[in-house]
């Protein structure tokens, strides 16, 4: 017998919700504080628009935790239909209130159905990735246990880098400390942060720096390379790339060189959402790779 499993994530993806192949799933959405007011993603509060804001106004952006209230109602409004829910959210290493919140209401209904929370240990296109992954795992394997130890597999197997053209939209988003985002204002260049999911410790650490974002990108290419080469991976499984639009020869200068000397078996050019923005800020882009 099939089970009928639904699929719970939020809008920090580094994806377009058309681009999940996956037709039992459900979203929710970060709140967004700009100068303390709230917002969400709509047709008008977009990746694009906050960007434009950014460059314009001098505004301070933060997200908050998921709204368990909101997660309840999705669960309360499915439970009856499906025979399991599985939940893939940010890496309780970047939002912990956002993954206790999720451990809470699972077990609010650990008695009507069970429900499993995949900590990505990532946070934007490296949570669409893990997200890809799973379903890949779910159209596979039916059985909680195996679901789990696998989704563990591919959180280990996926890794992210992020090119930050200013780490002050880090900073401001309360998930770098000041020294670290000085660093690069100071020295006029641009730095390349990343979350590695073979790190026990599951921090956003330094992975170098460039003069120039081509610079950058071939740090990161690199960077790719020599993880297969350690683990004996001839070719990739995933790689999603996200911008928010505003540097396209930067980003089409990592397409090429990802597609001339990373073997994948496919690449995906992922949408940003509001919440993404936020930490990205002009000019900055990242790659997700899911290694096997």
């Amino acid at each position: 017998m099939n089970k009928r499993i639904l699929i719970l994530a939020a809008d920090n993806l580094g994806l377009g919700f058309h681009q999940v192949k996956y037709p039992d799933i459900e979203y929710l959405k970060f709140p967004i504080l700009i100068n303390d007011k709230e917002y969400r993603e709509s047709d008008i509060y977009t990746a694009g628009w906050l960007i434009e804001k950014y460059k314009k106004e001098n505004i301070i952006a933060k997200s908050t935790s998921l709204v368990k209230g909101e997660m309840i109602e999705i669960i309360e409004r499915n439970k009856n239909k499906y025979d399991l829910i599985v939940q893939v959210i940010m890496g309780s290493n970047m939002s912990g209130a956002t993954y206790a919140i999720a451990e809470d209401v699972s077990k609010m209904f650990e008695k009507t159905i069970p429900i499993i929370n995949i900590d990505s240990r990532q946070a934007a296109n490296g949570v669409g990735i893990v997200l890809l992954r799973v379903i890949d795992i779910i159209k596979k394997y039916q059985n909680p246990d195996d679901i789990i130890r696998l989704s563990q597999e591919t959180v280990k197997n996926t890794s992210s880098f992020f090119v930050m053209a200013d780490l002050n939209y880090l900073y401001r988003g309360g998930r770098i400390g000041k020294t670290k985002a000085l660093m690069g204002s100071v020295l006029r260049i641009i730095p390349v942060v990343g979350l590695l999911g073979d790190d026990e410790d599951g921090e956003m650490l330094p992975i170098g720096k460039g003069r120039t974002f081509k610079q950058a990108n071939s740090l990161i290419v690199n960077s790719i390379i020599e993880k297969m080469k350690e683990n004996s991976i001839d070719k990739a499984k995933l790689i999603n790339i996200i911008s928010v639009n505003d540097n396209p020869e930067a980003v089409s200068d990592l397409k090429e060189k990802l597609s001339e000397l990373v073997s994948c078996d496919k690449m995906i050019i992922g949408e940003p959402h509001l919440v993404e923005a936020i930490y990205l800020g002009p000019k900055s882009y990242g790659i997700s790779i899911c290694f096997k």
